[in-house]
């Protein structure tokens, strides 16, 4: 079964390089039919959106992409999909204007560049806008940082104390400690 599955989006892959877009459209929709729970179906979903965008079907894609990450969203597929997804909401107005990990890596660009006063914003933001993002215990270690750069040691405390208290179990915590060294 696993051999006929491949073969097939093979052949569809085939297809679409090919230039046969109809061809290769109709091949993945029969595997999304035929094979739904197989290895390769969020292959098929994501093959699917990228015809619709050959096509400048936006709106198209957009459901199949939405389609991927809600049946696979722990593949492959999905990983190189999300952030397709995220640009093209984006373009069509219906997604965030960020994301929280753009907020952070953002303000990590401004803290390497010695921007402390914009980076100490941005993370800042990030805590308040994005309150329950998986960045806000690193957050806190960079805000940590920041007070440390400039001697602000009460500062460093109250963040590392954020971290340790709320975030125990992350990675930030297992290097808060150092920042009041």
């Amino acid at each position: 079964m696993a051999g006929q599955e491949k073969q097939l989006m093979d052949s569809g892959i085939a297809a679409f390089r090919q230039g046969d877009v109809d061809k290769a459209e109709d091949i993945f929709r029969a595997f999304l039919k035929d094979y739904p729970q197989s290895g390769l179906a969020d292959n098929a979903c994501y093959n699917l959106a990228k015809i619709a965008l050959s096509r400048g079907n936006e709106k198209k894609a957009l459901d199949w992409y939405e389609y991927l990450l809600e049946n696979y969203p722990d593949t492959d597929a999905a990983y190189f999909g999300k952030d397709e997804y995220v640009e093209l909401s984006r373009s069509l107005g219906k997604g965030p204007s960020e994301i929280a990990d753009e907020c952070y890596f953002n303000g990590k660009k401004l803290l390497q560049k010695n921007k402390l006063a914009e980076a100490e914003a941005e993370f800042n933001r990030l805590i308040s806008e994005y309150p329950n993002c998986e960045y806000v215990d690193n957050a806190h270690y960079q805000l940590g940082l920041i007070c440390k750069k400039r001697g602000d040691k009460e500062g460093v405390k109250r963040h590392v104390d954020i971290i340790l208290t709320q975030y125990a179990d992350t990675d930030a915590a297992l290097y808060a400690r150092g920042l009041l060294v």
